[in-house]
């Protein structure tokens, strides 16, 4: 009997009403289109309209038929450079000179090679500024005689 009972109670139906689900979903589905529209609205307003450039043409690709000679003649020009004595500057104050002779001079040097080079000047034009410069490290002031501190 008790069972009876609770079979006359009855209990909330276990269906979900589909109408205002539907209605939720095209609320939101117009909600977005209309967002969307309203920004591509703003969008056309603030950005001008510009016309893009005509796309350019790339020039075909050339055929190049003589690459070796083209090889042979770099090869000849940087052998020249290396080989031969000329101008390293426009004010002519560097020479370029053969690499064989270069690697020469340095070999000649031995240790020395590689140590600063002094600059050029009436302060080096005598054996004795030279050599005063040598053992203390610094040479004749511009506005003294040479062998005068």
């Amino acid at each position: 009997m008790a069972h009876d009972a609770d079979a006359d109670v009855r209990l909330e139906s276990p269906g979900v009403t589909v109408r205002p689900v539907l209605l939720g979903a095209f609320a939101c589905v117009a909600l977005m289109l209309a967002a969307i529209w309203g920004l591509n609205a703003v969008y056309d307003r603030q950005v001008p309209n510009r016309t893009l450039p005509a796309p350019e043409q790339f020039p075909s690709p050339r055929v190049q038929t003589n690459q070796i000679e083209q090889r042979q003649d770099i090869e000849t020009a940087q052998r020249r450079l290396l080989t031969g004595y000329a101008w390293a500057d426009q004010d002519k104050t560097l020479v370029r000179i053969p690499i064989e002779r270069a690697m020469a001079i340095i070999a000649q040097r031995g240790a020395q090679a590689y140590a600063p080079l002094l600059p050029p000047g009436p302060a080096t034009a005598s054996p004795t500024a030279g050599a005063q410069r040598a053992t203390t490290g610094q040479g004749a002031s511009p506005g003294t005689p040479e062998g005068k501190p």
